[in-house]
């Protein structure tokens, strides 16, 4: 037969036996749970990023059209602003086509100051303008007029010895294109502009 105090102490004993397996499950139970819990979130995080990516790239797709465009803007607007240039500038001498020495001039001061034997390379009609209005005064450097029937009205090319400068309105829109719109693009062919240069 038991003692009276014998069922007192099972009792006790398991209920502390019951807690401490309710204690050790619990926390068994937590660390099971944060785990699964951290593994589901890293996945959802992980979908999420997927779908980050798919909606960037689409937005990439999206604008890249638009940057496409506003560098076919730009080019075409620059190329539109100098065509006007270009007629303007003609159109100023055909009005006044002794403007003519003036370009002759600038183009002379870019020489070196040791230059001899300068050759002037103009228009037919521009080179009977520069004999008729520019006379040759005794302490100037030597210069002689070439007639360039291809060379278009206004432009100038100066060659010497050992340097040479290209003063045509050609060259000089080139060179701007090339700064503004960079090395690799290209002008148009010469043909269409050429037949919308000489409209006036």
């Amino acid at each position: 037969m038991p003692r009276a105090g014998a069922k007192g102490v099972n009792v006790m004993h398991l209920t502390i036996v019951e807690r401490e397996a309710w204690q050790h499950g619990f926390k068994d139970g937590h660390v099971e749970g944060v785990r699964k819990g951290e593994a589901e979130l890293r996945t959802r995080i992980a979908e999420v990023d997927v779908k980050l990516a798919a909606l960037d790239a689409i937005m990439g797709m999206l604008a890249r059209p638009l940057d496409e465009l506003d560098q076919e803007v730009e080019t075409e607007l620059t190329r539109l602003a100098l065509t006007v240039a270009k007629h303007l500038a003609r159109r100023e001498l055909k009005l006044d086509p002794a403007q003519v020495i003036g370009i002759i001039r600038h183009t002379v001061s870019l020489l070196p100051l040791s230059a001899r034997k300068i050759k002037i390379h103009l228009h037919p009609d521009d080179a009977a303008i520069v004999r008729e209005k520019l006379a040759r005064a005794s302490g100037e450097q030597e210069w002689q007029l070439a007639e360039d029937p291809l060379m278009s009205r206004g432009g100038c090319r100066l060659t010497t010895e050992n340097s040479s400068v290209d003063a045509r309105f050609e060259a000089s829109v080139a060179a701007v294109l090339s700064g503004l719109l960079g090395d690799d693009r290209t002008e148009r062919p010469q043909s269409a502009e050429a037949s919308a240069e000489d409209q006036p």
